[in-house]
């Protein structure tokens, strides 16, 4: 796995926010319509999203929640580091602390390789890259 299922709500939510316009305000019960995920613990996922500054949000009615930046400058690794933070791209695969170059474990060269592909793979996906599929997905289904 890539990354937790907080950090796949919130990449679910932001990519619904993509969707949309992006002067738009869009309320949590909205995203959840849209989404199907948990409302209250979406909550909090967002409210961690906007203090990482990757969504802006405002209270009241009209208020809501929308991307802070345009979705091509957010990447899956923005989201990750977020919610998850980026701890399992940098410990040792297998536990055996120090782990580095000058004190590889058994597996450091084959799961440095490995971190570093997710890693790049992570950072060079934005999330206007997962709407658009998003979107070619949804005109599949609806065939």
């Amino acid at each position: 796995m890539l990354y937790s299922n907080p950090c796949e709500y919130a990449i679910r939510a932001m990519t619904d926010l993509a969707q949309r316009p992006a002067e738009t305000w869009v309320s949590v019960a909205d995203i959840v319509d849209t989404t199907d995920l948990p409302k209250a613990y979406l909550g909090k996922i967002l409210k961690e999203l906007v203090r990482a500054d990757l969504l802006r949000s405002i209270r009241g009615p009209g208020g809501g929640y929308r991307l802070a930046r345009d979705a091509a400058e957010i990447s899956l690794l923005d989201v990750k580091h977020a919610i998850d933070g980026e701890r399992d791209l940098t410990r040792c695969a297998v536990g055996l602390d120090p782990c580095s170059d000058e004190t590889p474990c058994p597996l450091h060269e084959e799961f440095k390789a490995l971190r570093e592909t997710i890693r790049a793979y992570l950072d060079s996906t934005t999330l206007d890259a997962v709407a658009r599929g998003a979107r070619s997905k949804e005109a599949l289904l609806e065939r």
